[in-house]
């Protein structure tokens, strides 16, 4: 096999450098006549007997642009999540991202401990302050300024928290109140599962997730990346935290060919019109699966530790099975 970047020579075998995988399902548009949650549930178990980590689905409630036609159908998370939840064994279960302003912070961590439970601790959950305004206001949601969503998210932040390790907390913010919550069941993980903030916002987001959250979850390649894991540091050093404690995580999309030319034109047809082509390419892992894997080597060196991939256009479960086979195995 040829030698990638990131390999380690130990007793003349060649390692690399561990890294873990998710795959994340953004369309929900199939071909055939089934359910769509048959052929969620197929995707996730298949997920599951090749190894991936993790399985996520979108927190949304209209489709957006970068995947498909606003009135595509795309099922609610959550109860998709709960039912995954009971037909699935090993792998974990999350939205990337929960929009937050959808749910209140007191029945998401129920929601949350509810699907922990039924999982039997398999819940992971991904949180963000929620970005498409057309969405919010097509479902009735007031659509707050930036700096307004995020403090709202680092306040349910907080209560998630509070509701999930404590007996009858309280809290009172600007935006939130809890007095003498009960919580019961709580999750199965202790003493919480795990909390990942979606999003790079450099100067707020990434210090929400130094101050509260388990894992980042970042889009950036290149020096951008490296970038948002130094403003990371920085906060991490701010608030008193251990950086190494966060998990970097990476969400990619993979398009397979056989070289990158032939990549960019797969792409160039999936490309929304208002996208510039240089700007959506670099959101791609791209090329034949020595290529890709090579590009995976370089997130590593850049400090990435979990990679969620998705696909785009019709599901293909061969892409699943290339990945895991031919990338994932080298990692």
């Amino acid at each position: 096999m040829p030698v990638l970047k990131g390999q380690i020579f130990a007793d003349q075998e060649i390692k690399f450098r561990k890294m873990k995988f998710g795959y994340q399902q953004p369309s929900h548009t199939f071909e055939g006549t089934g359910l769509i949650f048959e052929k969620l549930s197929e995707i996730a178990k298949k997920c599951e007997e090749e190894g991936y980590d993790s399985f996520w689905i979108m927190d949304h409630l209209t489709q957006i642009g970068l995947v498909g036609k606003n009135e595509e159908p795309i099922m609610e998370s959550y109860t998709t999540l709960s039912a995954l939840a009971a037909l699935t064994q090993k792998i974990k279960l999350g939205a990337l991202a929960t929009c937050n302003f959808f749910r209140n912070p007191a029945l998401l961590a129920k929601m949350g401990a509810t699907i922990d439970q039924i999982s039997n601790g398999r819940f992971w959950l991904g949180l963000g302050a929620g970005w498409f305004e057309d969405e919010a206001k097509r479902y009735g949601y007031k659509f707050e300024n930036n700096r307004t969503r995020l403090a709202m998210l680092e306040e349910s932040l907080q209560i998630i928290q509070k509701a999930w390790t404590e007996d009858r907390p309280n809290f009172h913010g600007k935006y939130y109140d809890i007095e003498n919550f009960v919580l019961n069941p709580k999750p199965i993980q202790k003493p919480r599962p795990k909390i990942l903030v979606g999003g790079g916002g450099e100067k707020i987001t990434l210090k929400l997730v130094a101050k509260y959250a388990d894992a980042c979850n970042l889009f950036s390649s290149g020096e951008e990346l490296r970038r948002k894991l130094d403003a990371l540091k920085k906060h991490c050093k701010d608030v008193g935290r251990d950086y190494s404690s966060i998990l970097k995580t990476k969400l990619a999309t993979v398009i397979f060919a056989n070289n990158r030319a032939e990549a960019i034109q797969k792409i160039e047809q999936l490309k929304p019109s208002w996208i510039d082509l240089e700007a959506y390419v670099s959101a791609f892992l791209l090329g034949s699966p020595q290529e890709i894997s090579d590009q995976v080597s370089t997130l590593v060196d850049a400090g990435i530790e979990y990679l969620i991939v998705n696909f785009r256009g019709k599901y293909d479960p061969r892409n699943l099975e290339t990945f895991s086979k031919d990338i994932m195995s080298r990692f």
